[in-house]
């Protein structure tokens, strides 16, 4: 071999170990970027995420202050159903009306 084709190796090798470590610092400085932006991204979903959270809690406690008023209003509805029937009962078939204090049916509203 002469001294030619191993300078010529020699150039080959040093071209190669050069490429590599240009490959390998680019290659971490992507990686810091992939992590700086995976990062952001995380950040920008935990707060879209507890917006929604926030948002559905308000939803919810609107929604059950509504429902409460209406089974309130139906629980109310349905003493006066009952004192109705108990007069038509007593007013009809004679029955004493029973007394809503103490009435068992009504405790359940």
């Amino acid at each position: 071999m002469g001294l030619d084709v191993i300078i010529g190796l020699v150039t080959i090798f040093l071209g190669i170990v050069g490429l590599g470590v240009a490959l390998a610092r680019l290659a971490g400085k992507l990686a810091g970027k992939l992590a700086d932006n995976i990062d952001g991204v995380r950040d920008e979903l935990r707060g879209d995420i507890k917006g929604l959270r926030d948002e559905l809690r308000g939803e919810i406690a609107g929604v059950r202050v509504e429902l409460g008023g209406r089974i309130d209003a139906v629980a109310a509805e349905l003493t006066k159903t009952r004192i109705a029937v108990a007069r038509l009962e007593g007013h009809v078939l004679g029955v004493p009306r029973p007394d809503t204090a103490t009435d068992t049916a009504t405790d359940a509203a």
